[in-house]
């Protein structure tokens, strides 16, 4: 069986996002890890975009979605991301993995999530 995976590492995104009032009255910048597994194979695509998972558009949907409004779990966005992906690609499964830079003594938070169609 062939299997096709699409990644997209540390996109940087703003997001207002937090559990208290003043955490959300700013955007903060997140890291996202996107992992996409492909319906179908990535072999034969005769160097044809519309062939494939164009992850230009797929950073730029994901970018729209995660500057819209606000939220106050990181678990919420990753929600909605995975989601968007699912519905408006051929993907047979998605994992979002989300950095939220909060705590001081730390690098950062991160919450991991994934799904099957």
């Amino acid at each position: 069986m062939e299997q096709g995976i699409i990644k997209i590492n540390g996109l940087r995104v703003k997001s207002r996002l937090g559990v208290t009032d003043a955490e959300r009255a700013n955007a903060q910048e997140l890291s996202l890890n996107i992992r996409m597994v492909a319906d179908q194979s990535l072999f034969g695509l005769n160097d044809c975009i519309e062939n494939t998972i164009d992850y230009f558009e797929v950073s730029e949907s994901v970018k729209k979605l995660s500057t819209a409004g606000e939220r106050k779990l990181i678990e919420t966005l990753a929600e909605e991301l995975i989601g968007l992906l699912l519905t408006n690609y051929p993907l047979r499964e998605v994992s979002v993995s989300i950095c939220k830079y909060v705590l001081s003594d730390t690098d950062h938070v991160e919450v991991s999530m994934s799904k099957t169609s």
